[in-house]
C-alpha cells in the first residue's frame, strides 16, 4: 500500500492532487487543517493536509512446489480459537432456532381445534407473509388484525380477507416527505452503512427537486473518505446544475449552510459508516447535531439480511435519525423487511429506490403499494 501526504490551500485542490497521483480508488486516511510557516505557530498560513493511500497491485509470482514433508502439528492460535468459537456459537444459535415453534403459527384457540384452524385463506396469507420475509410474530399479529376486523362469514371470502390484510399492512406503515415543498428551508442528511447507495440516492433527490420541481437546491458532501464518491457527486452536481460544497467537519458544515441559506433544499451526503464503529457514529452525530433543522434519513439496502438491518437501525440510533429510506428494491423479490423494520423502529418511511437511473428510479413511499408488494400483488 502506498501512503502519501498532500498539502494545499483549499480542500478541493488537495483532493485533485490525490486523484491525479493515486487515482479515484484512493482512500483518505486523515484530513486536517494546520498552520504552515510563520514564527512559533504565529502568522502562519492555514493549509489543508490530506493523508491518502492506495493499494498496490499485487504481483503474482509462481510459488515453488515444496517437497513432500510430514505434516507438522501446529498448535491452534488464539485468533483461530476465537473464530472457531464464534462459528460454534452461530451453529448453536441456528440449531436452537430450528428447534423452536415454527414461525408464524397461529397460537391458542385459533389453531387448537378452533374455527379458524380450517380457514385456508388465512393460513395461505400467513405462509405468504413469511415467505416474503415478514417475521413470524408480525405475520401472526397481522392475521389476528384481519380476524378482529371481519365477521367470520367474510373471512371465508378470499378477496375480502385479502383486502383486510392489505389495509392492516398499510395502516402500520407511517410515511413522511422530508423534501416536500414548504415555506422556509429544508435540510436533509443521508446516513447509513457503506454500499447502500447514498450518493446515487442524493443525486436522484437533487435532480427531482431542481429539474422537476424547479427548486433552489444545494449539495453538501461530508464524505471525504473516498475520492471517487466526491467526484461522482461533483459530476452529478454539474449535470443537474446545482452547487456542491465539500466539508471537513462541523465547522465547515455550518459555514456551508450559511453560504447557501437562500436555497429551498440542502442535501447532505455523508460517508458510509459501519454500525459497529461507535467512534465514527459519534463523529457523524456531532457533525449533524449543530443544526436543529436537519432531518436525518437512515438509508438501508433491502438486500441486507434482516438480522443485520436490525443491528444497523439499533446502532444508528446514536445518530438520532428521523426516518427510513430503502434502496435496491430492484435487486430482491422479498419486501417484508420494510414492514419489519418500520414496525421495530417506529420510524416513518420516506422514499424507495428501484434502480440506478437518475432521477427516475426513486419514488415516495406509499403504504398501500408496499403492502401489495409484500403480498406479491404487483
Amino acid at each position: 500500500m502506498r501512503i502519501k501526504r498532500y498539502e494545499s490551500s483549499d480542500l478541493q485542490s488537495a483532493i485533485q492532487k490525490v486523484k491525479a497521483e493515486l487515482g479515484e480508488n484512493a482512500i483518505i486516511l486523515n484530513t486536517r487543517r494546520r498552520k504552515k510557516g510563520g514564527l512559533w505557530g504565529w502568522f502562519g498560513k492555514e493549509i489543508i493536509e490530506i493523508t491518502a493511500a492506495v493499494a498496490d497491485t499485487p504481483k503474482i509470482r509462481p510459488r515453488p512446489l515444496p517437497p513432500p514433508t510430514a505434516p507438522l502439528a501446529v498448535p491452534p492460535q488464539p485468533q483461530m480459537l476465537s473464530l472457531l468459537q464464534n462459528e460454534l456459537n452461530e451453529i448453536k444459535t441456528m440449531v436452537s432456532d430450528l428447534t423452536k415453534e415454527p414461525r408464524g403459527t397461529l397460537g391458542g384457540s385459533q389453531m387448537d381445534g378452533g374455527p379458524l384452524a380450517s380457514n385456508q385463506h388465512l393460513m395461505a396469507f400467513n405462509n405468504l407473509l413469511i415467505s416474503n420475509d415478514v417475521t413470524g410474530d408480525n405475520a401472526t399479529a397481522l392475521i389476528e388484525k384481519v380476524v378482529a376486523t371481519l365477521p367470520r362469514e367474510k373471512l371465508e371470502d378470499y378477496e375480502q380477507a385479502k383486502a383486510a390484510l392489505l389495509r392492516a399492512l398499510a395502516i402500520d406503515l407511517k410515511i413522511t416527505n422530508p423534501t416536500a415543498f414548504e415555506s422556509g428551508q429544508q435540510i436533509v442528511a443521508l446516513v447509513g452503512p457503506t454500499g447502500v447507495g447514498k450518493t446515487t440516492t442524493i443525486a436522484k433527490l437533487a435532480a427531482r427537486s431542481a429539474l422537476l420541481e424547479n427548486r433552489g437546491v444545494s449539495l453538501i458532501t461530508a464524505d471525504t473518505y473516498r475520492i471517487a464518491a466526491v467526484e461522482q457527486l461533483r459530476r452529478y452536481a454539474e449535470i443537474i446544475g446545482v452547487p456542491l460544497e465539500v466539508v471537513l467537519g462541523a465547522e465547515d458544515l455550518q459555514k456551508a449552510l450559511e453560504q447557501h441559506k437562500d436555497k429551498n433544499l440542502i442535501l447532505i451526503d455523508t460517508a458510509g459508516r459501519s454500525q459497529r464503529n461507535i467512534v465514527q457514529l459519534s463523529e457523524l452525530r456531532n457533525i449533524l447535531s449543530l443544526t436543529t433543522q436537519v432531518k436525518t434519513l437512515l438509508v438501508l439496502s433491502l438486500t441486507t439480511k434482516y438480522r443485520d438491518l436490525l443491528d444497523i437501525t439499533t446502532k444508528y440510533q446514536r445518530v438520532e435519525y428521523d426516518a427510513l429510506l430503502f434502496t435496491k428494491l430492484d435487486e430482491t423479490t422479498s419486501y417484508g423487511s420494510i414492514y419489519n423494520i418500520a414496525k421495530a423502529t417506529g420510524k416513518p418511511l420516506t422514499y424507495i429506490t428501484t434502480g440506478q437511473n437518475v432521477p427516475d428510479d426513486i419514488e415516495a413511499a406509499e403504504p398501500m403499494k408496499i403492502a401489495k408488494m409484500i403480498l406479491r400483488e404487483t
